[in-house]
Parts: structure tokens; C-alpha cells; sequence
């Protein structure tokens, strides 16, 4: 790939916050376009990767800037390098202005003189300035992180089972379902691949899923475009009512479902919730294309609560849902806990109507040496100060992160001593209040192109 390939027209559009400084004397800067050759053969040297059309692809992403790329040089050699992605996060009825950070490396030559801890703090310190609530990132190095603030928060979550015995399990669910067609239900459908002019079915499906997650990242029309331009994927898969015939209305109210699927895996599945059978429908085709190309398993990347991870339970399958996987964590950084809790009251707030004779709830907490209160009244949700009564919860901050991003089971961390109690009333309304969640991140929005 020649140079003049990774140069967009746009050189420093630069965001505010996003400046040259120094951290612990080590000078970080911005990335410039000029930069991308030095960068991409640093990626190459560094983690035998990207391809040419991967890093194209990052520098045509809808909101990408030269600036998101962090680096420390040595003369016109790049020593070390961070990627920001800003992103928004869904986590249910709230949405979170987040970066993820990505590519976080130093030369071997460079490395043990701060360069890493450098970017790291740089880049925190944009992401505060940007507005961002949590960084996020995915890594093989926890300790690392650990020690600069970062939390171990979200866990991979899949299932794994044989195809044969997936199919043989899906037809033994197919004669109640055509007993229910021919009883006038709803209409059959039939599948086949995604044509871009659907594409807008797609993202309409993907925004009402939205509503309910914990986790996924919201995706503009623009995202959408890029995500397929991309190719990320090997192929997407739509269920469709009635006829396969493209509307001729332009409205595509007919597809019902689809999933993304690269390799042996489905890494994204999304149904309307009318056709609940849509996904049985779609990972059928799936596991028949999967034998066709002689693979034995495949495997499924879905949010922990989808019920087809039953379906591979039930094919003498395996469930996944643990916080290392193959070497590798979530972690996230909470960049400013009061406002956090601000822009959680959303979801805060819609734990309690069920409650109504109660306006305002209170959580006493006691966060190493800080006696706090967590307080949701119909207005906001906020961290005060304050001195707590006999009903409070007892932790540390890393602890009380993970319970407010719902990571933690307020009972099992109490059993295992990482959180306490005075009394049981105190568990009762931190599980009520800070319960554990469906959080899971989508692996289609960093998968690479190939």
C-alpha cells in the first residue's frame, strides 16, 4: 500500500481537548495524516496487523480524526500508540458518551520507560475533556490497568455446539410450529442474504433491540454504511414474511430478523419480537451453510439472557459466560463517578416505578473512607454526602463501580466478602437498585476487515 492511500483530504481537524502535552515528561501528541505510513508500519511490527483495507477502513469510519490517534515519537519513528473510538452505549433506558480504546502498544526497544502509562493518561485526560463517562477496552494485560484505576467489567459470553446436533434439536421444535401455521398463524418465511437496499430494516430492528440492552453500541445510519463497507462480516442473513421479493414500497416491513456471521460464528442476531421464531429460523440456515463448508461447530456470540443459547444447551452444547476468555478481559475506566450516576438516572429511575409508594430511594454506602448516599428522586439520581444509618452498604470504589454498571450479584460478592452489610435490608435494596445486568458488548463493531 502506498502512503498516498492512507491520507484523508482532511489533515489536523482536530477535537477540542485534544492537544499536544507532556505526562511525566514524555511528550505525547496527536496524530496527523502525515503520520499514518509511520503508524501503520508501527501496527504491522507491533501486532502483524492491520491489512491495507482494515486500516483504510478505520481512516473512512464516520467519525474518525487523525487527532484520535495518541502517539509518542522519536524523531519521525513512531515508539508508541493508542487509538480512541468514541462511541455512545446503551445501557438500558440510559445512553452513555464513551471512548474505546484501542492499539495500546510500545516498540520493544521502547518499552519500560512510561510510554504506554503516558498514552494512557492522555488519553483519559481527552476523554474527560470530550465528555466521555467510561472508557472501555479489551485487553490481555489486567494488572496493568488495574494499577491505573481500570475495572474489570463485562464478560464474554457464547455458546459452542455441533451443528448436526444443533439442526436435529431445531427440527424437533418444527411440528408445533407448522401445527400453529396451518392453524392461521403467522406467515412462513423464507431467508436469504441481505441486499443493501434493505439496509434501513436492519437499522430500524438494531435501534428497537436497543431499548432493552446493556452494552451495545448505538449506531448511526452513517455507522451502518461503514459497518458494511467494512466487511467485517462474511455475510448477513434476513428472515422475511411472505415473499423474498424486494417491496416495491421502499419499506421493507417484511424482514423480520437477521444475523451477522463471520467464520463459524454468528456475532450479531436480531429478531422482531412478533417472530420469536425468526432466530431459530436464521441459525438453522446457518448451521446447514456451516456443514456445507465441513465445519463441525459453530458457535454463537449473543447477549446472556438471548434464549438461543438454550437451543445449544439442549444440542449437547456449552454456554460461555465467564470474564477471561482465551487470555483476554473487559475492562472499563469510570472517568467521573457523579456524573455517572447523573446519566444513569434513567435507568435508575425506571427501577422504582414499580414502587410507587415511594418518590425518592436512598442506598446508604460507605466507600472506604467515605460514608456517601446514593439518591434517585424523580428528578436525578446523585452520589451525596452524607452520614449513613444502620442501612448501608460497605465497599470499596472498584466494587461499587462494578454494582452500578450491574457487573457484580450484590449476594454473591456479599458472600465472598467483597461487599457487607449490617443488616439484610441493606442487600435487598442495593439488589434492587444496582441488580446484575445482560451486559455484553458486541463483537461486530471491532471485528476487522478483511
Amino acid at each position: 500500500m502506498t502512503s498516498t492511500a492512507l491520507v484523508r483530504a482532511t489533515d489536523t481537524a482536530r477535537r477540542p481537548g485534544v492537544r499536544r502535552g507532556s505526562v511525566a515528561g514524555i511528550a505525547v501528541a496527536p496524530g496527523t495524516a502525515g503520520d499514518h505510513p509511520a503508524v501503520y508500519q508501527f501496527l504491522l511490527q507491533v501486532f502483524q496487523e492491520p491489512s491495507s483495507a482494515e486500516l483504510q477502513s478505520q481512516l473512512d469510519g464516520p467519525t474518525y480524526e487523525p487527532s484520535d490517534r495518541l502517539l509518542v515519537k522519536h524523531g519521525d519513528r513512531v515508539a508508541a500508540h493508542l487509538r480512541l473510538i468514541r462511541r455512545k452505549m446503551r445501557f438500558g433506558a440510559a445512553t452513555l458518551p464513551i471512548a474505546y480504546v484501542a492499539d495500546v502498544a510500545t516498540l520493544p526497544e521502547y518499552r519500560g520507560r512510561g510510554y504506554a502509562s503516558a498514552l494512557l493518561a492522555a488519553a483519559e485526560q481527552t476523554m474527560r475533556e470530550e465528555g466521555a463517562l467510561l472508557g472501555l477496552l479489551r485487553t490481555s494485560e489486567p494488572d496493568f490497568y488495574r494499577r491505573r484505576g481500570w475495572i474489570v467489567c463485562g464478560r464474554h459470553t457464547y455458546s459452542v455446539a455441533n451443528c448436526h446436533h444443533v439442526l436435529a434439536q431445531l427440527r424437533q421444535l418444527e411440528p408445533p410450529q407448522t401445527r400453529r401455521l396451518k392453524a392461521g398463524g403467522p406467515p412462513a418465511l423464507h431467508l436469504r442474504y441481505l441486499r443493501r437496499v434493505e439496509l434501513a430494516a436492519v437499522i430500524r430492528m438494531h435501534e428497537f433491540q436497543l431499548r432493552q440492552a446493556y452494552g451495545a453500541y448505538v449506531r448511526t445510519e452513517a455507522d451502518w454504511r461503514w459497518l458494511v463497507n467494512r466487511r467485517g462480516y462474511d455475510r448477513i442473513y434476513v428472515a422475511i414474511e411472505g415473499s423474498p421479493e424486494i417491496e416495491l414500497d421502499g419499506t421493507f416491513s417484511a424482514i423480520v430478523g437477521y444475523a451477522a456471521t463471520r467464520n463459524e460464528r454468528i456475532v450479531e442476531l436480531v429478531t422482531k419480537p412478533e417472530r420469536p421464531d425468526a432466530a431459530a429460523r436464521l441459525l438453522a440456515r446457518f448451521c446447514s451453510d456451516a456443514i456445507e463448508q465441513d465445519s463441525r461447530e459453530i458457535r454463537i456470540d449473543l447477549p446472556p439472557n438471548h434464549p438461543l443459547h438454550s437451543t445449544l444447551l439442549a444440542s449437547n452444547g456449552v454456554f460461555r459466560q465467564r470474564e477471561l476468555d482465551r487470555g483476554q478481559v473487559f475492562m472499563v475506566r469510570v472517568l467521573d463517578t457523579a456524573r455517572l450516576v447523573s446519566g444513569l438516572h434513567a435507568e435508575l429511575q425506571s427501577r422504582l416505578r414499580l414502587d410507587l409508594p415511594y418518590v425518592r430511594r436512598e442506598l446508604g454506602l460507605v466507600i472506604g473512607d467515605q460514608q456517601l448516599a446514593l439518591e434517585i428522586t424523580p428528578g436525578h439520581s446523585c452520589l451525596a454526602r452524607k452520614r449513613s444509618g444502620r442501612t448501608h452498604l460497605r465497599c470499596e470504589w472498584p466494587q461499587f463501580w462494578q454494582l452500578l454498571l450491574g457487573h457484580l450479584d450484590v449476594q454473591q460478592a456479599a458472600a465472598q466478602g467483597a461487599l457487607f452489610a449490617p443488616n439484610r435490608l441493606g442487600l435487598e435494596l442495593a439488589g434492587t437498585l444496582l441488580p446484575q445486568l445482560p451486559l455484553w458488548y458486541p463483537p461486530l463493531d471491532d471485528l476487522p476487515g478483511r
